[in-house]
């Protein structure tokens, strides 16, 4: 039991370590670069997301109206107006005709390729280890490609198929005849016969969203620092990120509370992309404070202070 406070203690240390390394490689400044790369590759990555899903789906439309409305969850509500602009930017080419094919797949990522290029930048400048900028960097785009494939495959397969599965367990005969013949069972049995599916919270609400991509960006954060961290570190570093946009959604939406009308003001009827470029600056940041909160464990297991 003693090992939960030391882990949860150690945790915030590190993260309180991780701001420091933050300002002290200019976070701030990596961050600007991949949200420039970011933006130039947006169109690109969005088609490659929702033609790569939707092949397997068979509905571009439904496919793209449900990744969009995930990114959504990112953006602080002052600025849908941007995802809707974005929405209807890639839906020319989206439903021009053209199949999906391995030529135009391979074409898209090379394009996504030039942000994921950013982001390898941006941990090599945060722990100063040249294999990062190895040629097997650009391999291990195309299998960061595929995780983040996969994951939104995940979000959108997972919740009906749990819905199936608790349907079917509350509704076949068997499920009765084990739980009146097995005392042992009864417990989770009754767990899974008490689930109300149009109440259910977990399942109706973004907590099973959220969980997945808490996976993800711990496994993305290992993968990023080539398996020399634990899967608890990461966790950390990927609870760090997430908390973070969360949070800063709220602190946001108070900024430009009272910077809005200025905006207005400035720039008309482009304020929102430009408080959309603000807050994928600030989700940068979040992400490469997370990168930086793995390089400590890295730094702390390699001196012995970690294990």
């Amino acid at each position: 039991m003693d090992s939960i406070p030391k882990f949860f203690k150690e945790s915030i240390m590190n993260l309180y370590r991780g701001a420091i390394l933050f300002y002290n490689k200019k976070g701030t400044t990596l961050a600007s670069s991949a949200s420039f790369y970011a933006l130039i590759t947006v169109v690109p990555f969005a088609l490659l997301m929702v033609r790569g899903i939707g092949y397997f789906l068979g509905n571009l439309d439904k496919t793209q109206k449900y990744i969009f409305l995930i990114g959504s969850q990112f953006f602080p509500d002052v600025a849908p107006q941007l995802m809707t602009r974005l929405q209807v930017l890639i839906k020319g080419p989206l439903f021009a005709g053209t199949n999906f094919t391995v030529l135009n797949f391979f074409f898209l990522a090379v394009s996504t390729i030039t942000f994921l290029n950013s982001i390898w930048m941006g941990i090599f400048f945060i722990t100063d280890d040249k294999s990062i900028l190895s040629l097997w960097r650009i391999l291990k785009g195309f299998v960061i490609i595929g995780m983040t494939l996969l994951m939104l495959g995940l979000i959108f397969i997972l919740p009906p198929i749990i819905i199936y599965i608790i349907k079917f367990l509350q509704s076949n005969i068997l499920t009765h005849f084990f739980y009146d013949n097995f005392e042992f069972l009864r417990p989770m049995m009754n767990f899974f016969l008490k689930v109300n599916l149009k109440k259910s919270y977990w399942l109706n609400s973004n907590i099973l969203h959220i969980t997945i991509l808490i996976f993800y960006f711990t496994v993305l954060y290992r993968w990023l620092f080539l398996w020399k961290i634990q899967l608890h570190e990461a966790f950390v570093a990927a609870i760090a990120f997430s908390l973070s946009v969360f949070l800063g959604k709220s602190i946001f939406w108070v900024y430009i509370y009272y910077v809005r009308t200025s905006l207005m003001r400035n720039y008309g009827d482009l304020y929102t992309t430009v408080m959309g470029v603000i807050w994928l600056f600030y989700l940068m940041c979040f992400f490469f404070y997370g990168a930086c909160v793995c390089h400590i464990y890295k730094e702390r297991r390699e001196l012995g202070l970690g294990k």
